[in-house]
C-alpha cells in the first residue's frame, strides 16, 4: 500500500511557513494573529456585524466572538451599536488598527511578491483556478444538501 500525503498536508505546511514570515515582519505591531480578519475588519470599518463577518470567512459565530475579543483586547477594533438594529453590533477599528493595517496590507504584498517569484502570471492563474475548482469540488461533500441525500428514505 503507498501512502498519499493529502493535499491538505501540503497547503497546511505553505500556510504555516507564510503566516511565519508573516508574523516575523509585524511583530512590532503587536498583531499575532488574524492579520486578514483585522484587515477585513479595516476595510469594512463600521460596516460588518461580527455575524457578517463570520459568514463571509466560513466561522461559526462562537469562533468569530473569540476573535473580536482578542482583536478587542489588544486595543485594535471595537464594537458599535447598528443605529439601524439596535440588536446588532458594528466592528470598527482603531486608531492602533489604522496604523498597523496598511503595514500588514503592505507585508502581505511583499510576501506574495517573494513567495510568487518566479512563477508566471499564467501559472498563478491556473493556481488560482486550480484552488477554486477543489473548492467547488470539496464544498458540496459537507454541505447538509449532501448529507440528507446521503441518507436513506426512511417514510
Amino acid at each position: 500500500m503507498e501512502l498519499i500525503e493529502p493535499i491538505s498536508r501540503k497547503l497546511l505546511r505553505l500556510g504555516k511557513l507564510y503566516l511565519d514570515v508573516l508574523v516575523k515582519q509585524t511583530a512590532h505591531l503587536e498583531v499575532t494573529r488574524y492579520h486578514y480578519i483585522l484587515s477585513l475588519i479595516y476595510v469594512h470599518d463600521g460596516q460588518l456585524t461580527q455575524n457578517a463577518l463570520a459568514h463571509m470567512l466560513g466561522k461559526d459565530k462562537s469562533a468569530m466572538v473569540n476573535i473580536i475579543n482578542l482583536l478587542s483586547s489588544r486595543g485594535f477594533v471595537y464594537r458599535e451599536n447598528n443605529p439601524n438594529d439596535r440588536r446588532q453590533q458594528l466592528l470598527r477599528v482603531t486608531e492602533k488598527a489604522k496604523l498597523a493595517v496598511p503595514q500588514i496590507l503592505e507585508t502581505f504584498e511583499n510576501i506574495n511578491t517573494d513567495i510568487t517569484d518566479g512563477i508566471s502570471e499564467a501559472d498563478m492563474q491556473v493556481f488560482e483556478s486550480v484552488l477554486t475548482r477543489m473548492h467547488k469540488n470539496l464544498k458540496p461533500l459537507i454541505s447538509p444538501e449532501t448529507t440528507l441525500q446521503a441518507k436513506p428514505h426512511t417514510d
